[in-house]
Formats: structure tokens, sequence, C-alpha cells
């Protein structure tokens, strides 16, 4: 009776190792940063435009959405690289110029596949979305300059280990039984 609840014990353990997927659920609020400056490099471990820059002081209506820090380009937009498909749920942005509009564009392996709702200038408010499988998204301005992003939401997803890994896992799991039924047959 107790090598079985053991045994059954061992194999949930192996299928749910088998099964197994990472999820990291980002927001990415910059409140790392402070003073001025360009966004260095590889910035929580993506890729970035080589223009975006932070600032931490006060300047309305280019409010940030949470503390003081947020990003922003003196072009007419910027490209975060996730090196990695993502699910891209969106940032918020603040703007000034009433005539621009500004929407983020998803990419996967180079094809544009996503395009958000515009944003009309002048305002302040999140843009949400919600794209799964994007590795690369780029945000449009209409205009040059004139706004600010804070808290760029994503979700990164780890693949489903391949059926190679699943094999080592499985040969483990197989194993630990292995063990369990030989320490359990001193006991008895």
């Amino acid at each position: 009776m107790y090598l079985k609840s053991v045994f059954l014990k061992v194999l949930i353990a192996s299928a749910s190792l088998a099964c197994w997927s990472q999820t990291q659920a980002g927001v990415l609020d910059f409140e790392d940063l402070s003073g001025f400056g360009p966004l260095p490099a590889n910035y929580a471990g993506l890729s970035w435009d080589a223009n975006w820059n932070y600032y931490d002081f006060s300047q309305p209506p280019y409010n940030p959405s949470s503390g003081v820090v947020r990003i922003y380009t003196h072009r007419f937009g910027g490209w975060i690289d996730f090196g990695a498909d993502v699910t891209f749920q969106g940032s918020w942005v603040a703007s000034l110029d009433v005539g621009q509009e500004m929407y983020w564009e998803g990419y996967h392996n180079g094809a544009k596949i996503f395009e958000s709702a515009h944003l009309s200038g002048g305002a302040q408010n999140f843009i949400n979305v919600n794209w799964p499988g994007v590795d690369y998204v780029n945000f449009v301005s209409t205009s040059f300059d004139y706004f600010v992003i804070d808290d760029v939401k994503f979700n990164h997803t780890d693949r489903v280990p391949d059926s190679s890994s699943t094999a080592v896992n499985l040969a483990l799991a197989l194993g630990l039984l292995g063990l369990i039924s030989l320490t359990t047959k001193h006991w008895i």
C-alpha cells in the first residue's frame, strides 16, 4: 500500500515536470533608474532602440503612470526586441501634440502581425492590447518626439520542453522510482 502511494506521487510529479513551462510576467516601470540619460543597453534583458532615453523629473503633461521615471525618444517612436515570443499587453502613453497619433505595432519573425488602436495626441492613457506570439514591438508616433512611455507590460512564456527533455525527465522519474523501491524493500 505504501509503495503504491509513493509510486503515484512520483508519477504525478514526473508528469508535471514533463509538461512544465515557465511564465514570467513583466511590467517595466523603469523605477530602478534615476536622473536622466540613455536607456542602458539590454535594459531588463531586452534589446532596445538606441534612441530610448529616460528621466525622472516633473514635466506635465508627460506624466508617468506609476512612480516618476518614464522613457521617450527624440524620434517618431522606437522599438523593443524581446528576443523570444511574448504576449505583449501594451503600455502607458502621455503626449502633448494634439495633432499626433500614437500606436504599437507587433511583429513575429520580422512580419507585422498586429497594430493597436491609435491614441490621439494630447492624451494620457494606456494602450491596452493582448498580442500572443510577438517577439518585437515598435511604438509609432506621427509627430517627432512629444510623447513618453511607462509601464510596458508583457508576459514571457518559455516553450514547452521538447521530446528529448521530456524523455530525460521520464528517465529521472523512473530512476527515482527504482531507488524508492529498493529502499522500501528494506523497510518491509
